[in-house]
């Protein structure tokens, strides 16, 4: 299975569709949080209608290009229903359109999404929705949800080998992140891959919030396999099976599919 992750600041179609021309077919492409629609604190002050409307055109592209050149896109979305804004995962295949609905939302002074979007926070975490890939398991998470571990429980529980997440990582948690991922892909012996988002935002004109990028490929042995810096680019590897099932087996954290 060959996977790719796309660092970017926004969504850079034409950026989009000269790299997915080169992936073969079946190929997995993540994006990163808030690449597809504006970061949080734009969404602030923006009708609910209008971020709908931009997310379903953005949807709309992403499904036709999926069915042109036969590949999976994981890419975050908000989308407007009866309840209100809701934060998704959209998997879109050449088959159909899954939607994940984020299931633990940051709750901070400084990045308030709790109280903004309407997404259901259940007491019981359930599983993602489940790609299978030349016979490999795929699951979409969104970054802040690395955190809870009965998450990582119910991935396991459904026999997930490959975890891909979209993140807006900013401050000063370069480091923290690398070892939260690292350490998720070792205990669970699975990979994790990250695409995060670069690029700046200014909070009321004022305070900068920089997205780092180090979009990056953490192997179920704990290393990283291989990562971007701060620019726009595709980040690519090949993953087969046989590696997963070696991995899973040397270690024991999870039984081998």
């Amino acid at each position: 299975m060959h996977l790719f992750l796309l660092q970017m600041a926004s969504f850079e179609w034409e950026f989009i569709q000269k790299s997915v021309r080169q992936m073969p077919p079946n190929a997995v492409v993540v994006l990163p949080e808030y690449a597809a629609t504006p970061f949080f604190l734009e969404l602030l002050s923006l009708a609910p209608e209008k971020i709908d409307s931009h997310s379903q055109a953005r949807l709309d592209q992403l499904q036709l290009l999926s069915a042109k050149h036969q590949i999976t896109f994981s890419v975050p979305l908000v989308l407007l229903k009866e309840q209100g804004l809701l934060k998704h995962i959209a998997l879109i295949s050449p088959q159909d359109t899954q939607f994940y609905s984020q299931q633990r939302l940051v709750n901070f002074e400084h990045w308030g999404e709790a109280s903004f979007f309407a997404n259901p926070q259940p007491t019981a975490f359930k599983t993602p929705p489940i790609l299978e890939i030349e016979g490999i398991k795929i699951a979409p998470l969104f970054g802040y949800e690395l955190h809870f571990d009965r998450l990582w429980v119910a991935l396991q529980e459904a026999g997930v080998e490959v975890v891909l997440v979209s993140t807006a990582s900013t401050f000063e948690s370069f480091e923290r992140w690398r070892c939260v991922l690292r350490s998720r892909a070792f205990c669970n012996s699975m990979l994790v891959a990250r695409a995060n988002r670069i690029g700046m935002v200014r909070e009321n004109q004022n305070i900068p919030w920089r997205f780092y990028g180090d979009s990056l490929i953490a192997l179920p042995n704990g290393n990283i396999a291989s990562s971007l810096e701060g620019d726009l680019g595709v980040l690519h590897l090949e993953v087969h099976k046989a590696y997963l099932q070696a991995w899973a087996k040397e270690w024991g954290f999870r039984p081998p599919n």
